[in-house]
């Protein structure tokens, strides 16, 4: 991997694979729905969309031509931490690809008009995950547990709040967040350093005035308790079951990553076994981490009929208990770790994936991602190691247990 730092403040990572015929190409911004407050909710969401509808350059028609024709694909996403534009084509597309993104990026003009209907299709987009029982649960789990600050709101923002935006408050937001010093631009693929840098320099020549946007808040407090969301119009029940983590640069991190395999990151799995294929208490049940800058959560999601709800929350709590008081095996560590690093190596097969993962690496470790130093990390991983971990997570004093659906009334749903 090869970085440079623009006088403009722009961070240039990039990393060659000649056996690519093709490149992927991002800006990410180092903000997300976490810097919001509730009167601007959505806000980081919005103006992803509104860079697609029309910049000095290109109309919102000439973008999505422009982008078709280039032959590969041009997308973009809002998380709780980032905000990532990205395009992927060929090598001879390079430079049309990197002047369409960058235009979009950093000269959109927020037509009136535009901002308008997309204020009413993100409208639209919020009904549309209030109908969908997975997100739904997920949104209700990070507002429960975190509250108003930023990690609880939806990343997508209210009906309300996404209603209230006036075209100048936005644009007005995107002109100080947009700055090449708040930005990363990666790219990954069968082109050198060198031209990525050369075209940057051309694009960004001047050193930008601006202070850089504060990124990211404090850790936000975490809520225990056992939150309740009934809705009749579901035939089921969605369960969230949370406890605090660790961060994403914690030194713990990869004994962790073993742990959660064990419990219940695949079909091997305690929780897969227990919950599913000896109990038939869920069709669907899986542990993961959602990891952050100064926090983790670790949760456990699972789909239950109503009738079984009870006697899923406690099962989970059997073999969390379990798993706490008796630890792991041999067996079950070492065909973590082959399950680890085989998912790992295979989720590097292609460049939009390799992107994301050295973009990572600069964004919370200031350097670069070494799959061979992760796999040496996770091979010297030992019961040892499990069993730290065991003395303070899952923290079952603390859990925090969201339940959306056709929930039965008068039942004891308290994890604890």
């Amino acid at each position: 991997m090869e970085k440079t730092k623009l006088k403009s403040g722009l961070t240039i990572i990039t990393e060659r694979y000649s056996q690519f015929p093709s490149f992927a190409l991002s800006y990410t911004l180092k903000s997300g729905s976490r810097n919001e407050k509730e009167h601007n909710n959505g806000i980081h969401h919005l103006i992803e969309h509104m860079l697609f509808k029309g910049s000095n350059e290109y109309s919102q028609k000439e973008i999505a031509e422009i982008s078709d024709r280039l032959g590969g694909r041009m997308n973009a996403f809002t998380s709780r931490e980032i905000t990532q534009y990205y395009i992927k084509s060929i090598n001879e597309k390079l430079p049309e690809s990197f002047n369409l993104l960058s235009d979009i990026v950093f000269n959109s003009n927020f037509d009136e008009i535009e901002f308008e209907k997309e204020k009413s299709v993100i409208c639209q987009e919020i009904k549309e995950g209030d109908d969908n029982p997975d997100s739904k649960v997920f949104e209700y789990f990070y507002k429960d547990i975190f509250g108003n600050s930023g990690i609880g709101l939806p990343i997508a923002g209210t009906i309300q709040s996404v209603s209230e935006f006036s075209r100048g408050s936005v644009f007005d937001k995107y002109g100080t967040l947009y700055i090449p010093a708040n930005i990363i631009l990666c790219c990954v693929g069968s082109v050198s350093h060198k031209d990525i840098v050369s075209l940057a320099e051309k694009k960004f020549p001047k050193v930008y005035d601006k202070v850089k946007n504060g990124i990211k808040d404090c850790k936000p407090s975490f809520a225990s308790g056992t939150f309740i969301h009934r809705n009749r119009n579901i035939k089921q029940v969605y369960s969230v079951i949370g406890f605090e983590s660790i961060p994403i640069t914690s030194p713990k991190r990869y004994a962790y990553m073993i742990l959660n395999d064990i419990l219940g990151a695949g079909m091997s799995s305690r929780l897969f076994q227990k919950i599913r294929e000896d109990k038939g208490l869920a069709y669907t049940v899986n542990s993961f981490i959602d990891s952050y800058d100064s926090f983790g959560i670790h949760m456990i999601y699972a789909i239950t009929d109503s009738g079984k709800i009870t006697d899923y929350l406690n099962a989970i709590k059997d073999e969390v208990t379990i798993l706490k008081k008796n630890g792991i095996s041999k067996e079950e560590l070492h065909k973590s770790k082959d399950h680890i690093k085989s998912s790992l190596v295979l989720s590097l097969e292609n460049n939009v994936s390799k992107m994301r993962f050295f973009l990572n690496g600069e964004l919370y470790f200031n350097k670069k991602r070494n799959i061979d130093d992760m796999i040496g990390k996770i091979d010297k991983i030992g019961l040892k190691d499990i069993n730290e971990i065991l003395e303070n997570y899952p923290n079952t004093d603390r859990v925090s247990t969201v339940l959306y659906g056709n929930i039965p009334e008068n039942e004891p749903f308290d994890f604890n």
